[in-house]
């Protein structure tokens, strides 16, 4: 058996955590210790004990807000203590790594703008003045010539909200459905749970995989890309003896390290194995029959088990059927249903990654169909096989919150496309301009309802992301924002390829470290965080030094433009007038007056919480979890029908909406009034294998283009963020093309040999790792990488072939008419080649 000890070992290895740097800081005398969090897109909220010498960062170590002094609790603590989520709470290797970056010589110390065309990435020095009343400049213009859908804001106009911090009181801005991360999940939910993503009645505690009798990791890899407190939670149930399951076309570290078995499966197949499995099922009667007579919707079952079964006239989908299209074998197939029957809790665990794909809806799905035929999903120990990706738990307690007294706005942004559609809006409008296409095939292409007006994006403003990075089809992105009017981004350095394209920019901070950044969305978020699963405890993030050169934080930056357009005390009044010389204290003492609020409620006060003062020396409370959370939970406690959100009340396997048909779709919303509408495409109403599509094992293009590239998610970036970390890049990760060796020997590569990527859409230079750990056909480049356009230029890449490895490059940004429109595309067809130019 793999422990803890061997994991650290096995990623040293083959992810290549270097271990043997050891941090020149030691304690002195004077040193000066705060305590932070991460705060950037994983969720977490690990919890950061910086360490601060002479105004500057030398270390950050491992929380020791608890159990100080003891490096691995289990040797220490009891089974009960741990579980009740009295243990501390670690970073990863980003979280360590991360606050060597504040001090980069390449770091954007001031605000700028651009000097040449967008894309060269050359700016100039300005002043804070200079920049924010061109802003104002440019806003109040572009509303008043273009209306008030030609401003967006990104990276959080999604889930039908806009995250243009002004608009509700501007009077201008749009909003976007659904998310990046989610899109090929949240509709399918609604179709079979009746439930929106945004209500966090799916997920469960940690330590709920401690009451399962078997664990199934299906395409995600959470040693890599989950919290550590997952990873921790999962080592302890191996180390229990409960089988893990790991069902990947990728030998991850998970598999490595946590898996009894390992299944490599090609991608874009998994919904064929989910199906062959229920035909096991349902011929050997090993399905729970009365949770699903009691909870599954019998007309929509009844036609799925006939579509399963081929006695609607179609094939018998069997392990057999399977095996043909998959790649495991039927066998495997078999004995994996037998299995999991028996073993109930069953753990199912699907990744995020497997709804963004084509026809990833599919899969998606399925795997709900699978938790529901089985029971398994509203029992502790089991799972509905949803939002896995998005561990976000549910507090345990309340926790301090400012009252910042916003006024309410007079404009609601209306929302009026796919969150990540606004690239498109904006390339294909002159199409619309010119008559090309109607209004209609406009707004279908960009998700939005044939009836709704058009947006007219004019103005972009991109704060603390790397969207041009992280979308699917750069090139397209690349086009977009040379078309654009206007474009303000904000970022820590102005070789990130999205600064690369800005008008404006702005320095951005680093709000772990740096400052008092409240700003999210267009609503202030506090700086009280709480963690995520085992959401039992609640950190403020204290500020660890002063902001290098003139960077400051979003919502001072906000507040500044809200008051030259003269509505700073609607947008944030209780800061509105506050002077730079007095915001931090002034914002400090708006979190004092949250937390001595909290402290003396009636819930809280017999908890016995320290005062202010003493409480900022470790700035963490935790609760003691008494009853661990699973999914529904909270609604079978209260007698609470589950899936009161679907028309029958029940989990419906059958799709009415969708069984409409591509017309309707492409003139409803669903539900109505939410803005969310699927264009003219088609998709089965209900869990099927569909062929055809693009980039997936059976399009069309695949004859051109043989190699399914997928692109997971790194142990060593979020998104993008850290891929220029030099403690995250050398020894400790090679960013590279994983390819089989098959594939490799075809086409005369060898290991670290420079290969060219390509397919009609983009192309990259990018050296190979050439290993078994991946399914022949298939081929991996980590999701991240920055786009680096070299001198070579080609029809393809005018501004410069890539040889900084970013897949986006090779994926469509494309759905219409043989799908819908929503799921976000991680997954492109491309061919591999040696390549024989310079390296």
């Amino acid at each position: 058996m793999l422990t803890r000890k061997g994991y650290i070992r096995a990623f040293d290895a083959k992810e290549g955590t270097n271990n043997s740097k050891k941090s020149s800081s030691r304690l002195r005398a004077g040193d000066i210790i705060k305590y932070t969090s991460c705060g950037y897109h994983c969720f977490r909220n690990c919890i950061l004990k910086v360490r601060i010498r002479d105004g500057v960062i030398v270390a950050c170590e491992p929380d020791d807000t608890i159990n100080p002094g003891i490096p691995r609790e289990d040797n220490y603590l009891s089974e009960e203590i741990i579980n009740k989520g009295l243990i501390q709470t670690r970073p990863c290797a980003k979280g360590y790594a991360q606050w060597q970056m504040i001090y980069d010589p390449n770091r954007v110390k001031y605000p700028m703008k651009r000097v040449g065309k967008r894309g060269v990435g050359k700016f100039e020095r300005i002043s804070w003045d200079e920049a924010l009343d061109s802003i104002v400049d440019k806003l109040v213009e572009t509303k008043e010539n273009y209306g008030p859908f030609s401003i967006i804001h990104h990276p959080y106009s999604i889930f039908g909200q806009c995250s243009f911090p002004l608009a509700p009181w501007f009077g201008a801005g749009i909003a976007g459905w659904a998310a990046h991360s989610t899109n090929g999940w949240e509709e399918p939910e609604r179709w079979v749970l009746g439930k929106d993503v945004a209500r966090a009645t799916l997920r469960q505690d940690e330590v709920q995989v401690l009451n399962s009798r078997l664990i199934v990791l299906w395409g995600l890899n959470p040693l890599s890309t989950l919290s550590g407190g997952w990873a921790h939670n999962l080592l302890r149930a191996k180390e229990q003896g409960i089988p893990i399951i790991c069902i990947e076309p990728r030998y991850t570290p998970s598999a490595e390290v946590l898996a009894d078995q390992w299944i490599p499966i090609r991608p874009t197949t998994d919904v064929a194995m989910m199906i062959a499995i229920a035909n096991v099922w349902f011929k050997e009667h090993l399905y729970d029959r009365e949770f699903v007579d009691k909870w599954v919707e019998p007309e929509g079952l009844k036609r799925w088990k006939a579509y399963v079964l081929g006695t609607d006239g179609g094939v018998d989908k069997t392990p057999q059927w399977a095996e043909g299209i998959c790649g495991v074998p039927a066998e495997t197939i078999e004995e994996f249903a037998r299995l999991y029957a028996r073993s109930k809790p069953v753990n199912l665990n699907v990744s995020l990654s497997m709804g963004r794909q084509f026809y990833g809806e599919n899969p998606t799905r399925a795997a709900m169909y699978l938790q529901a035929l089985t029971g398994n999903t509203f029992i502790p120990g089991g799972t509905p096989a949803a939002e896995t990706g998005l561990p976000l738990g549910r507090s345990t307690a309340p926790s301090p919150r400012v009252d910042w007294q916003r006024m309410p706005g007079t404009y609601d942004p209306p929302t009026l496309m796919a969150a990540f559609k606004w690239p498109k809006a904006i390339d294909i409008r002159e199409k619309l301009d010119s008559g090309e296409i109607s209004a209609e095939e406009y707004n279908n292409i960009i998700g939005n309802r044939a009836e709704n007006p058009t947006p007219n994006i004019q103005m972009v403003f991109l704060d603390g992301n790397n969207h041009l990075n992280g979308l699917p089809d750069i090139n397209a992105t690349i086009r977009a924002m040379k078309k654009v009017g206007s474009v303000v981004v904000s970022s820590q350095y102005a070789d990130l390829p999205t600064a690369r394209y800005a008008d404006i920019l702005l320095p951005q901070i680093y709000t772990a470290f740096e400052g008092r950044n409240c700003q999210a969305i267009y609503f202030q978020q506090d700086l009280f965080r709480t963690g995520m699963n085992l959401a039992n405890y609640f950190l403020y993030c204290q500020k660890c030094i002063d902001p290098v050169g003139e960077v400051k934080s979003f919502d001072w930056i906000w507040t500044q433009i809200a008051r030259r357009l003269g509505i700073a005390e609607l947008y944030n009044p209780r800061l509105a007038n506050t002077t730079d010389d007095e915001w931090d204290e002034a914002v400090e003492e708006l979190h004092k007056e949250a937390y001595e609020s909290w402290a003396g409620s009636d819930y809280i006060k017999p908890l016995n919480p320290l005062n202010w003062e003493e409480f900022q020396k470790k700035p963490v409370f935790r609760y003691e979890i008494k009853d661990p959370y699973y999914p529904y939970k909270r609604d079978m406690d209260r007698g609470i029908n589950p899936f009161r959100g679907t028309a029958s009340g029940k989990m419906e396997f059958y799709s009415e909406f969708l069984a409409k048909g591509p017309e309707h779709l492409a003139t409803s919303d669903d539900p109505p009034g939410s803005g969310k509408c699927y264009g003219g495409g088609g998709l089965p109403p209900m869990a099927q294998m569909t062929f055809g599509g693009r980039d997936t094992f059976h399009s069309q293009e695949s004859k051109k283009y043989p190699l399914l590239m997928s692109s997971p998610h790194s142990l060593y970036r979020v998104h993008s963020f850290l891929d220029n970390n030099p403690l995250l890049r050398g020894d400790c990760y090679r960013h590279a093309v994983w390819i089989s060796l098959a594939d490799a020997n075809a086409r005369g590569i060898k290991d670290n040999d420079l290969v060219r990527v390509y397919n009609d859409i983009g192309e990259m230079i990018i050296p190979a790792y050439v290993t078994s750990r991946v399914v022949p056909g298939t081929i991996f480049i980590f999701h991240g990488g920055w786009y680096n356009p070299s001198e070579t230029k080609s029809q393809l890449m005018p501004d410069g072939i890539d040889v900084g490895g970013a897949p986006n490059l090779l994926i469509h940004n494309e759905d219409l008419p043989t799908t819908i429109v929503g799921m976000f595309p991680c997954k492109g067809l491309v061919q591999c080649e040696k390549w024989d130019g310079a390296r």
